[in-house]
């Protein structure tokens, strides 16, 4: 049996996440190893490039996350059940990025109160609403919008739609943004009741949630 074994930090959830919640997704066996800051120094030159995450597939290491995740999926059958839909998922996983990213340093990061604030106002008022918008008629293209982003069951592009929305709905932001977008609320409370209800409730506990 093929042993799988994911290097990553212990105060942050970060590139890690998507990763655990594909095993989770598929079932799998995964050891998930933890480091703490003290520990790094050591670990860091047995990396391939000198940071995680990465996943070591019998004692073999892949690094890079969108690497990993894809290797996951495809490994684990959730990366669609052709090329087209293959390509439907990155499409989707692409699109997440747009959202995200705008965000990440002027409302995650940001310090000055006054700034995040004002940052914050634009980035949910003006910057996500025509991501959203992208996302949830990609959602309702397939099923109308009761089922998944791709096929029948949940792939790729569920998980990191997902986790996307956890960076997101962080707290002070939470209940913002996707108001508007009901069957992507629907989506997202779906796996968490049902596919990622067992690694919620078990993961360990952040005291920071901006660094989820």
């Amino acid at each position: 049996m093929t042993s799988y074994k994911l290097l990553y930090f212990d105060y942050t959830r970060g590139r890690a996440e998507a990763t655990r919640m594909l095993f989770a997704v598929a079932n799998k066996e995964l050891e998930d190893v933890r480091i703490t800051k003290e520990e790094w120094p050591k670990i860091k030159p047995t990396t391939p490039q000198g940071h995680v995450p990465v996943l070591e597939i019998d004692g073999k290491q892949l690094p890079q996350s969108n690497a990993i995740e894809s290797y996951v999926a495809r490994e684990f059958g959730l990366y669609g059940s052709d090329n087209w839909e293959a390509a439907q998922i990155d499409v989707i996983r692409e699109t997440t990025k747009d959202l995200i990213q705008p965000m990440i340093m002027p409302v995650l990061f940001e310090q000055d109160e006054e700034k995040q604030a004002i940052n914050s106002k634009e980035y949910y008022e003006k910057t996500a609403p025509p991501f959203l918008k992208i996302l949830h008629d990609l959602l309702v293209k397939n099923n109308e919008g009761t089922g998944y982003f791709v096929g029948n069951t949940a792939t790729l592009a569920d998980v990191i739609f997902f986790v996307t929305m956890e960076w997101f709905e962080a707290p002070p932001y939470a209940d913002k943004g996707l108001e508007n977008y009901p069957m992507l609320v629907g989506l997202r409370d779906r796996l968490a009741a049902n596919e990622l209800a067992k690694h919620l409730k078990e993961r360990p506990s952040l005291l920071d949630s901006r660094l989820k």
